[in-house]
């Protein structure tokens, strides 16, 4: 189970996936993937740890403090600099969606991998159905974050050390 997702974050909305109950592993899966590879990236590994243990406290499973703001959807202004982040919520959700989609083109089988083709389908591919802008509307909000943290409120945040995420090329 991840810290911050589940599987009913992906039942309605922009990042909707259409599950059969034997695919709710899978993505319990990517969700705990996806939080544990990139939510250390975000802040770096000391205030990851720091923003674990502020998300367990009482009234677990939601940010207090400093964490507050990162967390959730905001619209800042400092003189002329504007940011605007979808909050890590929505930024996780993007990932997931985009790595779990990528990967759903093949079914493992007891005879290997498979594709999955429909009698009256045809495949899409991920400039069809969005799966890279999802991915790239995620990078825009970790970078966001990241910049709040590390330049727009830097004082609030000095174990900050987050890595850099590249945007998701379709070519």
């Amino acid at each position: 189970m991840g810290l911050i997702l589940t599987i009913d974050d992906f039942e309605v909305g922009r990042t909707k996936i259409a599950l059969d109950p034997e695919q709710e592993t899978d993505l319990e899966s990517y969700i705990e993937q996806v939080e544990n590879d990139y939510l250390p990236k975000l802040f770096g590994v000391d205030l990851y740890n720091l923003f674990v243990i502020d998300f367990n406290l009482p009234l677990a499973g939601t940010p207090k403090g400093r964490f507050i703001i990162p967390f959730n959807e905001f619209n800042l202004q400092n003189d002329c600099v504007l940011i605007q982040s979808i909050g890590i919520e929505e930024m996780l959700k993007c990932f997931v969606y985009y790595l779990y989609l990528r990967d759903d083109v093949t079914r493992s089988t007891t005879v290997g991998l498979e594709r999955i083709l429909g009698e009256n389908s045809e495949k899409a591919n991920g400039i069809s159905h969005d799966l890279t802008s999802r991915y790239n509307e995620g990078v825009d909000a970790f970078r966001t974050i990241q910049h709040y943290m590390s330049q727009f409120n830097a004082i609030d945040y000095p174990e900050y050390k987050g890595v850099n995420l590249s945007y998701a090329n379709v070519y």
